[in-house]
């Protein structure tokens, strides 16, 4: 259906926890709102390949542990999880989260509007859908919540299926009796610890000193002892890749330090970068760093007051619900002028 409102008081591009915070937000605050998607299915990258997909995998490989584990099960009885059972619970609560987020922009009076966006000028945006369609849209205020995409170093075959990303990886056709992590960021340790649930051999290598090294030393250990001496997975710090070979057996990493993991699948986890090419920010001045994340001050604001940017598409901490209290803090500061932290 063609949608007649051109202008909005704010315009929300991507709609995943950011875009979501700040457009309920500003609806509820009485603006005229619009959220345009690039998919055809609302939720951004969370929904569909980030936080949802992979607690929900969390939540599968726990059970089969536990069952694996369970006294009550006999000698002969053998518990097996296939790739298809796993993807169909993804698919499943995939699908009930955007039936969610579908009701909260309706009940909402959010207008949802599918296709790439990108600036004509400081307060116009032209879409372009699937089927090559163009349309402009003006508001007073944007909120840029486009999140963010695996970093994928051009050495490195991601064409190869044995190579994957947390993109990718809800792809496999089976689960790795072996499986290499790099990078052990909140994802790549998610991960590890799913597969190793799971039945696989994994090894995580950290490109630094210790596991997530923003968090207290001592809760950094603790997660270290439970994945390495609890889970048993084999953790190797401070290491760095030199090259990535993949044969018809696996994938052999190769580290600088000279040592060489062979596995049947590599999980690429080391780093992301922002979801901002092609929208034309560098023509409105707005600053894009080397891994595509857009500069802000305290309230998120771009170099354009009126243009606020929320989520992974700023960088650190890259978390969900990071970024869904930014688009609150975004959205109430467009509405109020103000936001108390």
């Amino acid at each position: 259906m063609e949608i007649q409102k051109k202008h909005f008081d704010a315009i929300v591009i991507g709609s995943g926890p950011g875009g979501e915070g700040a457009s309920i937000m500003l609806a509820k605050s009485g603006k005229s709102v619009a959220v345009i998607e690039s998919q055809s299915l609302v939720g951004g990258g969370c929904t569909h390949l980030g936080t949802i997909p992979s607690k929900t995998l969390i939540n599968v490989a726990r059970q089969f542990s536990e069952e694996k584990k369970s006294r009550l099960l006999s000698r002969g009885h053998h518990v097996k999880v296939t790739s298809e059972a796993l993807m169909s619970a993804v698919a499943d609560v995939v699908d009930q989260q955007v039936r969610d987020r579908e009701g909260f922009y309706e009940r909402n009076g959010v207008e949802v509007i599918e296709g790439y966006a990108r600036f004509v000028d400081s307060h116009s945006v032209e879409v372009t859908d699937e089927a090559d369609s163009h349309r402009q849209f003006t508001a007073d205020y944007f909120v840029i919540a486009t999140g963010s995409h695996p970093y994928r170093p051009e050495d490195i075959d991601f064409d190869n299926p044995r190579v994957v990303d947390s993109d990718t990886i809800l792809q496999m056709d089976k689960i790795p009796s072996t499986l290499t992590v790099y990078g052990a960021g909140v994802i790549g340790c998610e991960y590890a610890s799913v597969f190793k649930d799971l039945g696989a051999r994994v090894n995580l290598v950290n490109t630094r000193e210790r596991l997530l090294e923003y968090l207290d030393e001592e809760i950094s250990n603790a997660l270290s002892y439970h994945m390495r001496d609890e889970q048993g997975l084999l953790i190797r710090q401070n290491e760095e890749y030199e090259r990535v070979e993949v044969n018809e057996n696996g994938v052999v990493l190769h580290l600088k330090t000279g040592k060489v993991i062979k596995s049947d699948m590599l999980l690429w986890a080391n780093g992301r970068s922002g979801n901002s090419e092609g929208m034309k920010l560098e023509s409105l001045g707005i600053e894009i760093d080397h891994r595509g994340n857009i500069a802000v001050n305290d309230a998120y604001q771009t170099a354009l007051p009126h243009i606020y940017a929320v989520g992974d598409i700023v960088g650190f901490p890259n978390l969900a619900s990071a970024a869904y209290d930014q688009g609150r803090f975004a959205g109430t500061h467009i509405a109020e002028g103000r936001c108390d932290e």
